[in-house]
């Protein structure tokens, strides 16, 4: 069986970056604004906080869903529902008046915002091949982090101009609009089963069994769930180190967080411009072992003595660059191993890896950031684990494609 069925309709790449970018800039578009949403609304900081507590879990739990949902029903409906739930939540959101509705809504608008990080993911690896997967992913990556980069400074800047906080949720309900109307008008449905699905919530559950079964598929999704762990466990605790190991306002915070998006978005350009001729898990290896040296040389400044704003941000930019490379690459190989489940498979990759970054938020809770080295120590462990898994992952798959040579 050829890598990639000639006959399936590719989606429009604007189509997939529009989908995954309105996801996630709803993660983070109004924090900006959270004290102004606490002052309107008369309750306390941590209720505020709390909006953005329910969104994570619901993203997260809600992708083991839609996943399944997309292998039975088909990619497009089950993607078009989720986003006529996420179009709904943004409108209740940007007319909330009270805290009850506003956390209503953000519960909506997780369970809605994961559908298109995950059919997203499904429909690449639908009518793309194993290697072009990750030139696309390399593109929807680029979408992921520009959106990460900008949806606070547009969210911030939209309650400066209008001096109201609901105007970040009337532009997610704009966003919302532009994946759903090409989805409805220009996107075919891509997928095209070659054998019988399981039905029922007995087949979904038999689907990830399998997919905990096939070592190639934990390897890659587990080395991806250890970086996007580490990723968390960074942004949780390095504005708290260096305010105070350099005394850093929010802006020079965020400046040094621009170095970090920079090599990220880099390495998914390099990631799409090498496809074609490096294989996708040399990709990621090479990444990964980019993260490892970019956390090491942060260890090693820190025991130099090197403890400023440099020392932080020019070895974490080496490691924002590893990110870009393996992370697409991985997601392409992971959701590609089992074709008939790609949607399982993209579902579960997800849970792991927003699973592992709130356990990473947790673990920087407990750190003391007095310097950069209790955070460069702990995201060397979970590195280290993702180096082992993603080299362990590309020797396996070595391993079978020699065995199948052999056959």
């Amino acid at each position: 069986m050829s890598d990639v069925a000639t006959a399936v309709p590719k989606p429009p790449t604007i189509f997939l970056v529009a989908t995954t970018v309105a996801g996630i800039s709803a993660t983070t578009i109004y924090v900006p604004t959270l004290p102004a949403v606490v002052a309107d609304l008369g309750v306390s900081a941590q209720m505020g906080q709390l909006t953005l507590s329910v969104f994570l879990v619901m993203f997260a739990v809600f992708q083991l869903v839609y996943g399944p949902l997309a292998d039975r029903h088909g990619r497009k409906p089950v993607l078009l529902a989720g986003l006529a739930i996420f179009l709904m939540a943004n409108l209740l959101a940007a007319l909330a008046q009270t805290i009850e509705v506003l956390l209503a809504a953000r519960v909506l608008q997780g369970i809605g915002a994961c559908a298109g990080l995950v059919i997203a993911r499904a429909m690449v690896r639908d009518a793309y091949g194993r290697k072009d997967s990750a030139r696309v992913m390399g593109y929807v990556g680029m979408g992921q982090g520009l959106s990460a980069l900008f949806a606070p400074v547009i969210g911030g800047s939209l309650q400066a101009w209008t001096g109201d906080w609901h105007a970040a949720f009337f532009f997610m309900v704009a966003l919302t609009l532009l994946p759903m109307t090409i989805l409805v008008f220009a996107v075919r449905e891509t997928l095209q089963p070659t054998e019988p699905v399981s039905r029922g919530v007995s087949g979904m559950v038999s689907d990830y069994v399998s997919l905990f079964r096939e070592p190639r598929y934990l390897f890659f999704a587990m080395g991806s769930a250890m970086i996007t762990g580490t990723i968390y466990l960074f942004l949780s605790s390095v504005p708290f180190v260096l305010a105070n190991i350099a005394g850093a306002t929010a802006q020079r915070i965020a400046l040094l967080l621009l170095f970090v998006s920079g090599g990220y978005i880099v390495g998914n350009i390099v990631t799409s411009a090498v496809s074609a001729r490096v294989r996708p898990e040399q990709v990621t290896t090479f990444g990964v072992s980019l993260c490892f040296l970019g956390v090491a040389l942060l260890g090693a400044l820190g025991m130099a003595g090197f403890r400023s704003e440099l020392a932080i941000a020019a070895p974490m930019m080496l490691f924002g660059l590893g990110n870009g490379l393996s992370l697409p690459a991985s997601a392409a190989i992971a959701v590609g191993i089992v074709p008939r489940i790609a949607g399982t498979a993209s579902a579960l990759f997800g849970f792991g890896g927003y699973t592992m970054g709130t356990l990473g938020t947790v673990v920087a809770g407990f750190l003391v950031h007095r310097s950069q080295m209790p955070l460069a120590g702990a995201m060397l462990v979970t590195v280290s684990v993702s180096l082992v898994c993603f080299i362990s992952g590309y020797l396996v798959l070595r391993r079978d494609e020699q065995a199948g040579a052999r056959t």
